[in-house]
């Protein structure tokens, strides 16, 4: 039974306790794609140490460099890819909505929280050093990286209390005169329901050309919307996406069944071996015979 579209992209972020539910990941990424698309309950920080990338957020494309920040809500959808052959170094900090506190009745303290663990209001979606309120998200999230990896006792009161200095960070923009906080998309079921029965459908059938008013016609869009539509929830054009999951089920074939490069081709879809090689490299930087050499 096919699992659905929603359900494939979720994450389920590993936590190292469900008492403190927040992780702190750094990666390094060497090829083109840097976060392959999907999405998770919980809020995350992306902040850019190395390299330039482009991180799509809820459907919004971010162009980041060195130092930079985004923020990602419960629920969007998000992926990155690399701009150039430089490597991309950068944090996730994965959270919990609940250890942004609750309201434990405190007429005070309960209003200010309770919008951001409902979503009612928002971190900035981008952040970049030369913002007038970058220099106070930046130093909370240098003391999160620097408390979480760390460990010191007592650090899980320090994290919490940087989590809650992060909403009075965001509560102060529109003091201090910076841009109105970006409206994105969630993933909402309408976007599931939309594309849910696509994925589905590559799936089964990415062994055969798949044209792009068929698959437009599975979205109920219209072949422009369709296009513009995909491109901004997955970060590539249908093409791409499509060569994409050939070139991964040929990689598998080519470690695991002992197949020629031809053979794999042939099996996954392209008719043209020259075409696949290149394809191939594009996506994963060597050659499908390199593959099969390792």
């Amino acid at each position: 039974m096919l699992v659905t579209a929603l359900k494939e992209l979720k994450e389920n972020t590993r936590m190292p306790g469900k008492h403190f539910p927040i992780n702190v990941f750094h990666n390094l990424s060497s090829g083109e794609r840097v976060l392959y698309p999907h999405w998770h309950e919980h809020i995350e920080i992306i902040y850019v140490v190395k390299g330039d990338a482009v991180f799509d957020i809820g459907g919004i494309s971010n162009s980041t460099s060195l130092g930079d920040i985004l923020f990602v809500h419960s629920g969007e959808l998000h992926s990155g890819y690399a701009v150039s052959n430089m490597d991309v170094d950068y944090y996730a900090i994965v959270f919990n909505k609940s250890l942004l506190g609750s309201d434990s009745g405190d007429p005070l303290y309960g209003p200010m929280v309770m919008p951001f663990m409902e979503g009612r209001k928002r971190f900035p979606l981008h952040l970049r050093p030369e913002d007038g309120a970058y220099s106070a998200f930046a130093s909370i999230i240098h003391r999160l990286i620097d408390e979480f990896e760390q460990k010191l006792p007592g650090y899980e009161l320090t994290i919490r209390s940087n989590l809650q200095l992060l909403i009075a960070a965001a509560l102060r923009l529109d003091h201090i005169g910076a841009p109105r906080i970006e409206v994105r998309a969630n993933l909402s079921m309408l976007h599931a329901r939309h594309f849910e029965k696509l994925f589905a459908f590559v799936r089964e059938e990415y062994r055969r050309p798949i044209s792009l008013e068929e698959a437009a016609q599975l979205t109920n869009m219209s072949l422009h919307h369709f296009c513009k539509t995909f491109k901004k929830l997955t970060g590539r054009t249908f093409v791409e996406y499509v060569n994409l999951y050939r070139v991964n089920e040929a990689e598998k074939l080519l470690r695991t069944e002992g197949v020629s490069v031809t053979e794999a081709a042939e099996l996954v879809g392209f008719n043209s071996i020259n075409y696949f090689t290149r394809t191939f490299k594009l996506f994963k930087y060597y050659s499908p015979s390199q593959c099969k050499k390792e």
